[in-house]
């Protein structure tokens, strides 16, 4: 593309009487010319299908990576690439076994405990039964047998047995369901131990990561650009590195943001392996991030992921090795366009300042399409208007 813009000073004589006033304004000229909106980006390849290594599920809480296979190093089936620090898994089955003990410990004091009270009340209620028995067999109320003070106090020891076996039953009752609660509650806390146990001892089990078939291992990177490394932490589930298919491989490119416009799927991109920076390949577009993201913890700028696949797969294609990329977003010819400096907005309303004889004028114009320098004038400017390229006014 050849665009023809230049600043050339314009020298306009305003003739006051026998005064002249010279204002210098860098201007451009419009006419018809080709925009091309093209932006360029780095990334890395990666495989289209792989194998995903994730840290097991089965445990809660962080692990921490005691070993790790060679990045890039060729793996057989079964060959370990991960190995967990099992000091934390250690620590808490020895706990989870102590708190069982300590609960099967209590159930057992609990059951004897509650079998000496539910004997106690039982011998309580058949003595009670029996005095009760005795009272009521050998109650006399002939007065010309027993004085009325006899007959009085007998029939109120015989009240007080009914009611002291009432209460023992009240009490038989109240300890039963007592009892059971205490044992559903010991019984819970010992669920829980088991559950600690098992887990402790699942995770015991899967302290190293083997590879499933044949590959090149590689780690993922997280959100900052850092890979595992031994003494890091990560989360059950995290994903951790991947053992790929090399036979297809695909681009990913980062963008920032503010030049991610217009991208689309379709649109052909020309890039080159870094090792091999002469031979140019090609590809285009399959997919877009809807959502920007930081690449690294001290860079404020975010970046829109851009998946290219090749025309072609290389044999020199390894996944992670890095690529720079041009990405062709837009070639529009025959069309005006000024630059993005020369455009200004005043209420929602984009203007050029035009030339017109010796002054400059405030002319509203439409865009269309933009570049990152340039823009589409669909409405507003035809060939040969001269417009400025700062504000006149300042």
């Amino acid at each position: 593309m050849r665009l023809k813009h230049y600043y050339s000073a314009l020298l306009l004589s305003l003739l006051t009487g026998c005064s002249e006033v010279a204002l210098q304004v860098p201007v451009y000229t419009v006419e018809q010319e080709t925009l091309i909106h093209s932006v360029n980006a780095e990334g890395e390849l990666f495989a289209v299908n792989s194998v995903s290594i994730n840290a097991p599920k089965t445990i809660q809480g962080p692990r921490f990576i005691a070993a790790l296979a060679k990045e890039y190093s060729e793996v057989q089936p079964g060959d370990v690439v991960v190995t967990f620090d099992s000091t934390q898994l250690l620590k808490a089955k020895i706990k989870a076994n102590t708190g069982l003990g300590t609960v099967v410990a209590d159930e057992q004091q609990k059951l004897a405990e509650q079998q000496s009270e539910q004997k106690a009340i039982g011998l309580d209620q058949n003595l009670i039964g029996h005095e009760f028995s005795f009272a009521d067999r050998f109650s006399i109320d002939d007065v010309q047998i027993r004085s009325k003070l006899e007959i009085l106090d007998s029939m109120q020891n015989k009240e007080y047995l009914a009611d002291k076996r009432d209460y023992l039953g009240w009490q038989e009752q109240s300890f039963t369901q007592r009892s059971s609660g205490e044992l559903e509650l010991l019984q819970l806390q010992l669920g829980q131990q088991q559950s600690l146990l098992h887990q402790a001892e699942t995770g015991l089990a899967e302290l190293e990561i083997r590879s499933p078939h044949k590959g090149i291992l590689l780690f993922e990177s997280n959100w900052r650009g850092d890979k595992p490394e031994v003494g890091g932490m990560v989360f059950p589930g995290s994903r951790i590195g991947s053992i790929p298919d090399l036979s297809l491989q695909h681009v990913k490119l980062q963008v920032i943001e503010q030049e991610a416009i217009g991208f689309a799927p379709g649109q052909h991109v020309s890039f080159t392996l870094t090792a091999w920076p002469n031979d140019k390949l090609a590809g285009e577009i399959v997919s877009v991030a809807a959502v920007a993201q930081s690449r690294e913890r001290r860079d404020p700028r975010k970046y829109i992921e851009v998946v290219v696949a090749p025309a072609q797969q290389d044999p020199r294609f390894m996944p992670g090795n890095k690529v720079r990329a041009q990405i062709a977003v837009n070639k529009i010819e025959g069309i005006f366009m000024i630059p993005l400096q020369a455009i200004f907005s005043e209420q929602q309303q984009l203007y050029a300042y035009k030339l017109k004889g010796t002054t400059f004028i405030k002319q509203p114009i439409t865009i269309g399409k933009k570049s990152l320098s340039h823009a589409q004038i669909l409405e507003g400017l035809k060939a040969g208007d001269r417009i400025a390229l700062i504000n006149p006014e300042q």
